[in-house]
């Protein structure tokens, strides 16, 4: 498990490369807006359906107006999507984590910290994650007959499938991904933004 120092490090890392980067190309490639105030440049990010304020140089960041920041790791992931260097449109086909970029390597920390939780807390729940989901912005998805799509990031979507258990078989499930993510993220980002999907339905069961 990464220390919070660890994470430190890498966000220190992440805006310093941030802060030469162009915030205009930053904002278009990753299809958010642009601010400019006052002679401060914030570049205006949709995030799990929130809209997150990103300062350019700094890279430090708020969601409006109650003026809170995200966590440690997912500042890490929001610099590293506005840090791609694509502008890769959709794909429209669908792959799996273990066919994204070093998706074999993070396949332990993948199914730790996203399928698994995903198929144990709903597997057996299916109208409860279909009902939840939508609640915390999912879409429907025709990839399954349980099946929902989020958006955490402008050109990231994430579908997450039930197959949901019965007497003779266990819950399974799955989580897919558009063939462009690895234009975006790399590996160790998408099981992370993944993981975070699911924690965060999980954290809705639990109210």
């Amino acid at each position: 498990m990464p220390r919070v120092d660890d994470f430190k490090n890498a966000l220190n890392m992440a805006r310093e490369s941030f802060s030469h980067r162009n915030p205009e190309e930053a904002a278009r490639r990753g299809g958010a807006g642009i601010e400019t105030s006052s002679g401060e440049i914030s570049i205006l990010l949709p995030f799990f359906y929130r809209d997150l304020v990103i300062r350019h140089p700094e890279g430090t960041m708020i969601y409006p107006p109650e003026g809170t920041e995200p966590s440690l790791p997912e500042q890490i992931l929001v610099l590293h999507y506005l840090l791609a260097q694509s502008e890769t449109p959709l794909t429209g086909k669908t792959i799996t984590f273990r066919e994204t970029p070093s998706g074999e390597f993070y396949y332990g920390p993948f199914l730790k910290r996203a399928q698994a939780p995903l198929v144990k807390t709903f597997g057996h729940a299916p109208e409860r994650f279909l009902d939840l989901a939508e609640k915390a912005g999912g879409q429907r998805s025709s990839l399954g007959a349980v099946a929902v799509t989020f958006r955490p990031f402008p050109r990231i979507p994430i579908t997450l499938i039930l197959w949901p258990g019965d007497e003779e078989f266990p819950p399974d499930g799955n989580i897919l991904f558009d063939a462009s993510i690895g234009d975006f993220l790399g590996g160790e980002d998408i099981a992370l933004l993944a993981g975070m999907v699911v924690y965060r339905l999980m954290a809705l069961a639990r109210e």
